[in-house]
C-alpha cells in the first residue's frame, strides 16, 4: 500500500514535470510566431526539427522583414532556416510553408545551388540566377549574394534581388537603340543617295547651262533690236546665276560628310584665303586685321569654306562710302560655355563695320535660301551662312551672330577646346 502511495506521488510529479515542460515548449512557439524569438531549423536523419535560439533585437528583426529585398538563412546544404515577408511575396508562398524546404526547390535549375556553395568557397558571392513563383508559376530574373555566418552561426546569409523590371529597363534600352542604329543606317543610306542625286543633277544641269552660257556669249548684238538685245543678256545672267546656285547646293551638300580632323593653326587657313581675296580686297580698300588665334582640331577644306564664306561676307555687306574693317581674333575667355552645353570651347569673333542687320533678321540668316537684301542690292543665294552653321555643326561647335543696323556685325564661332 505505502509503495503504491510512492508510485502514485512519482507519477504525479512526472506529470507536473512534463506540465512545465509542455508550457515551456508551447511558450517558445507562441514567442516563434510572434517574432519574440529567432526559430532554427536543423535536419536530423532528414526530419525537419524545430529549435529556438536567444531573444532577437526588435529592430534588427523589423528591418529584415520590412527590407526590399528577399533575406533568408539557410544550412550548407540549403535547408532554409529563415526567410523574409518579401521573399514570400517573390515565390508566391507563406513563409510558414518556405522554412524547412530548401532554396534549391525555389531555382528554376535546381542543380545551380551547388555551383553557388562551390563558387562561395572561392570568394565568389554573387549571381544572376532564374526562380520559380509558385503563385504564377513563371521563372523571373533574380541577383542572389551569399554571405558565410561561420564562425559565428554555422549557416549562409542570402539576399535576392528582383531584376524583373530592371530587365524590362535593359531590354527597352537595346530596343531602343537597336532602333536607332536602323534609323541613323537610313539616315545615312538617304544622306548618300541625296548627295548621288544632287551630283547628277548637277551634271545635266550645268551641261545645257554651259552651252546657253558660251551660245549666248556668242550672238552679236548688233543683229538685234535694244530689247532684245537687254532680253539676251536678262537670259544670260539668269543662266550664269542658275549655275551659280547649282555649284552652290553641291557645296552644301558635300559638307554633310565628316572629313578627316587634323590640328591646325587658323592663323595660317586666314592667311590663305585673304591672298585669294586679294584683288577685291584690293578694290573695295579694305583692312583685315588678325589677331591671336587658336590651334584646333578640323577639317582644313572646310575651315577654308568656312572664313572665305564669312570674310566675302563681310567685305560683300560693307557701307558704300566707307572701307570695310575686319577683325578677326580669339576671345580672351579661353573657357566660354555654350547654352545648354557641359563642354568647353574656345571663341573667335570676325566683326565687321559693315551695314550691320536688323534684330528682327539675326535667326533668319543661317537658313539655307535666305536673303535679306533683293539681287539687283547683293548677289548670291543664301547659302553661304548656312553652309558656315553646318560646317560648325560638322566640328561638334556653334555658330551665332551679333548686329546693330548701320553700325556692323559680329560672327562669334565655338570650337570644342582640344
Amino acid at each position: 500500500m505505502e509503495d503504491n502511495k510512492k508510485n502514485i506521488n512519482a507519477l504525479l510529479a512526472e506529470i507536473e514535470s512534463l506540465k512545465e515542460e509542455l508550457y515551456e515548449s508551447t511558450s517558445i512557439i507562441n514567442a516563434i510566431k510572434q517574432g519574440d524569438v529567432d526559430a532554427l531549423v536543423v535536419s536530423s536523419n532528414g526530419v525537419p526539427e524545430l529549435y529556438s535560439l536567444e531573444t532577437a533585437d526588435y529592430t534588427y528583426r523589423l528591418l529584415i522583414e520590412k527590407f526590399g529585398q528577399g533575406a533568408l538563412s539557410i544550412s550548407r546544404n540549403g535547408l532554409i532556416l529563415y526567410c523574409n515577408e518579401y521573399f514570400s511575396k517573390l515565390v508566391g508562398m507563406p513563409s510558414e510553408s518556405i522554412i524547412g524546404n530548401y532554396l534549391s526547390e525555389y531555382f528554376d535549375n535546381p542543380g545551380q545551388f551547388s555551383q553557388l556553395i562551390e563558387a562561395l568557397r572561392y570568394g565568389i558571392t554573387t549571381h544572376e540566377i532564374l526562380l520559380k513563383s509558385d503563385s504564377t508559376d513563371k521563372t523571373f530574373p533574380a541577383y542572389i549574394a551569399l554571405t558565410d555566418l561561420e564562425p559565428a552561426v554555422e549557416a549562409i546569409g542570402i539576399v535576392i534581388t528582383d531584376l524583373t523590371e530592371k530587365k524590362k529597363h535593359e531590354e527597352a534600352l537595346i530596343r531602343h537603340q537597336k532602333e536607332l542604329e536602323e534609323k541613323i543606317h537610313e539616315l545615312n543610306k538617304t544622306n548618300r543617295n541625296l548627295e548621288e542625286f544632287i551630283h547628277v543633277i548637277s551634271h545635266d544641269l550645268k551641261e545645257p547651262l554651259r552651252k546657253i552660257v558660251m551660245n549666248t556669249g556668242r550672238i552679236d548684238g548688233s543683229y538685234f533690236k535694244e530689247a532684245d538685245t537687254k532680253a539676251i543678256n536678262v537670259m544670260k545672267l539668269s543662266a550664269l546665276r542658275l549655275n551659280s546656285l547649282v555649284d552652290d547646293l553641291v557645296s552644301y551638300s558635300s559638307h554633310t560628310a565628316q572629313e578627316e580632323r587634323t590640328e591646325i593653326k587658323l592663323e595660317t587657313i586666314i592667311s590663305e584665303v585673304i591672298e585669294d581675296f586679294e584683288i577685291i580686297i584690293s578694290d573695295k580698300n579694305a583692312s583685315i586685321k588678325i589677331g591671336k588665334l587658336p590651334v584646333i582640331k578640323a577639317s582644313r577644306v572646310q575651315m577654308r569654306q568656312l572664313f572665305s564664306n564669312l570674310i566675302a561676307n563681310a567685305i560683300k555687306y560693307s557701307k558704300t562710302n566707307t572701307p570695310p574693317v575686319i577683325e578677326i581674333y580669339e576671345d580672351e575667355n579661353l573657357n566660354t560655355e555654350i547654352p545648354n552645353q557641359s563642354s568647353k570651347f574656345v571663341k573667335v569673333q570676325i566683326k565687321d563695320n559693315g551695314i550691320g542687320m536688323e534684330e528682327s533678321h539675326l535667326l533668319k540668316i543661317f537658313i539655307i535660301f535666305q536673303r535679306l537684301h533683293a539681287r539687283n542690292e547683293y548677289s548670291g543665294n543664301g547659302i553661304g551662312l548656312a553652309i558656315c552653321k553646318k560646317i560648325m555643326e560638322n566640328h561638334s561647335g556653334n555658330i551665332t551672330v551679333e548686329s546693330t543696323l548701320n553700325e556692323g556685325t559680329t560672327f562669334n564661332l565655338f570650337f570644342p577646346i582640344l
